[in-house]
C-alpha cells in the first residue's frame, strides 16, 4: 500500500511541478552548465572548448582560470586580485597581484607581462554532470535538464513519504501533509520547477539526502548510507557535514568497526575522485573552482573570503525573517531578490516547537541540520535570484523528519499553515520565470547596501 501512495505522490508531485515549468520543460535550460561539463567528459576535456555561452554580454557563473605569460617565459595559472587596494596599486605604481593556482601571490610589474589568457570552467560539483552524463551523450547539450529536475522533485515526496511511513508508522495523513509542506510549501516549489545549474544540484542533493536518512536511520543499511551521503555531497558539498547523523546512529544502535567501514567506504571513494578531479582542474584537492568565478562579487570575495563571519547577519536576515515589501493602497506585494525567510514563506516549521515525543534521534537530526546550515550562513551569497531561501533545502530533510517524527505534524496549527504556505510558494515559482517584474523589487540589492 505504500509503494502505491508513493507511485501516486509521484504523479501527482510531477503534474503540478511539470505545469510550473510549463512550456520549458523539455528544453535545456538557459544555464545547463552541468551538461556542459558533461559533454566535455565524453569528448575527453575538463574545461570549455572556448568562451562560455553568452560571453561577454550574458553570462552567468561560469569560471576562468586566467593565465599570464611573462616575457622570460614564465606562465602563471590563478587570478588577479581585484580589491579596492589592488586596483588602485595597478593603476598608481602598475603592478598586478596575481594569486597562483598554488596559493603564492606574485608582484607582477605589468611591462612584464607578455601575453594574457584563461580556459572557462564549470565551477560547480561533478555530481548532476555525472548524473546526466547518459542523457548528454544521446542528446548533446539539447539534453532537457529542465525535465530531469521536475522528475527527481517529484522523487522526493515519494521517497519521504516511504520514510516517514518507516519512522512513524500509522500516520498516513501527517505523511501525507508533509509531503505537501516539501513540494509545495517550501523553497522546493520554485526550485524543482525551474532547473538550471544551482537548482538541479540542490534538488538532486535533497533526493540524495533523504535517501540517506532513510539508510542511516538505526544504522541499518551503512553502505547505502554512504553512498547516498557521498553523491549528495558531489552535488553540495557542504552537506557532507550531516555526517554526525549516522555517526549517532552507529554509536546507539551497533558500534561494530566492520559497519563503519561499510559506510565510510564510499564516502571515501566518492570523495577521492572529487579531490582527483578539482587536481585536475585547479591544482587544489579542495577547489571546487568558485574561486574564478567571472562574477561581481570576486572583489568582496577575495577582501572577507568565500565564507566568513562578514555575511553571517545578512545571511541569517535572509534565512529567517527577511520580507517582502507591502505597499497597501493599492494593495501589492513585491520580494527581494534575496528570497524571503523561512518564517514567512514557510511558517509551517513552527510546528517544529510541537515536535516533543519522545525520538531516539532527536539530536543526531538537529546536528546534522545545524551542521549543514552553518557554511550557508557562512557563504558570501545569499542564494539569490530566489523567490525563498533555497539553500534551506540542504538541511531541511532533517528537519522535516524531525518534526513528523517528533509529533509536530500533530498539532492543528500544520494543516493551515502549510496549506497558506503553499499558495504562496506556488504563486512566487508560477511568477518565478514567467514575470519577474511582477514579482521582484526594482531595486536589486533591497534591502541590503551594494557590496
Amino acid at each position: 500500500m505504500t509503494r502505491l501512495r508513493s507511485l501516486a505522490v509521484f504523479v501527482v508531485a510531477f503534474a503540478v511541478l511539470a505545469v510550473l515549468a510549463g512550456k520549458d520543460l523539455l528544453q535545456p535550460s538557459a544555464n545547463n552548465h552541468h551538461a556542459h561539463m558533461a559533454q566535455g567528459w565524453l569528448e575527453g576535456r575538463l574545461a570549455l572548448p572556448g568562451e562560455p555561452p553568452g560571453y561577454p554580454r550574458n553570462f552567468d557563473d561560469w569560471g576562468r582560470v586566467h593565465s599570464l605569460t611573462l616575457k622570460d617565459g614564465t606562465v602563471l595559472r590563478g587570478f588577479p586580485c581585484r580589491t579596492p587596494a589592488c586596483v588602485d596599486r595597478r593603476r598608481r605604481e602598475r603592478i598586478e597581484s596575481f594569486r597562483a593556482t598554488d596559493g603564492r601571490v606574485h608582484e607582477v610589474p605589468l611591462a612584464q607581462v607578455a601575453a594574457r589568457g584563461g580556459t572557462w570552467y564549470v565551477t560547480f560539483p561533478p555530481g548532476p554532470a555525472l548524473i546526466m552524463l547518459p542523457g548528454v551523450a544521446l542528446l548533446g547539450l539539447g539534453f532537457p535538464d529542465i525535465l530531469l529536475t521536475v522528475v527527481v522533485g517529484a522523487l522526493i515526496p515519494a521517497f519521504l513519504l516511504r520514510l516517514l511511513e518507516r519512522v512513524r508508522p500509522g500516520r498516513t495523513r501527517e505523511h501525507l501533509l508533509a509531503c505537501v509542506a516539501w513540494t509545495l510549501a517550501s523553497p522546493a516549489c520554485f526550485v524543482a520547477a525551474h532547473g538550471s545549474v544551482w537548482f538541479t544540484a540542490q534538488v538532486l542533493a535533497a533526493m540524495f539526502l533523504v535517501l540517506h536518512i532513510g539508510a542511516a536511520w538505526a544504522a541499518e543499511r551503512p553502505l547505502r548510507a554512504g553512498l547516498w551521503l557521498g553523491l549528495a555531497a558531489a552535488c553540495r558539498p557542504q552537506v557532507a557535514f550531516a555526517l554526525p547523523f549516522f555517526l549517532l546512529e552507529w554509536r546507539r544502535f551497533d558500534r561494530r568497526p566492520a559497519t563503519l567501514l561499510r559506510f565510510f567506504a564510499p564516502l571515501a571513494l566518492i570523495g577521492a575522485a572529487l579531490a582527483l578531479l578539482n587536481w585536475a582542474r585547479f591544482d587544489d584537492i579542495f577547489e571546487f573552482g568558485h574561486r574564478y568565478l567571472e562574477i561581481r562579487w570576486q572583489a568582496r570575495i577575495q577582501e572577507h573570503g568565500m565564507f566568513g563571519l562578514h555575511y553571517l547577519w545578512r545571511n541569517l536576515e535572509c534565512m529567517v525573517w527577511l520580507w517582502p515589501q507591502i505597499q497597501l493602497s493599492p494593495l501589492h506585494v513585491r520580494w527581494s531578490i534575496h528570497g524571503m525567510g523561512l518564517l514567512i514563506g514557510s511558517p509551517w516549521l513552527l510546528c517544529l516547537l510541537a515536535a516533543r515525543d519522545p525520538l531516539p534521534q532527536r539530536w543526531g537530526l538537529v546536528l546534522a541540520a545545524s551542521a549543514v546550515a552553518v557554511p550557508a550562513l557562512l557563504y558570501q551569497n545569499s542564494g539569490q535570484v530566489q523567490f525563498s531561501y533555497r539553500f534551506a533545502l540542504d538541511f531541511l530533510p532533517f528537519v522535516l523528519v524531525l518534526l513528523v517524527a517528533g509529533g509536530g505534524a500533530r498539532s492543528r496549527w500544520f494543516m493551515p499553515l502549510v496549506l497558506a504556505s503553499a499558495a504562496l510558494q506556488l504563486y512566487g515559482a508560477w511568477l518565478f520565470q514567467r514575470a519577474p517584474g511582477r514579482l521582484f523589487v526594482a531595486d536589486p540589492w533591497w534591502p541590503f547596501a551594494p557590496e
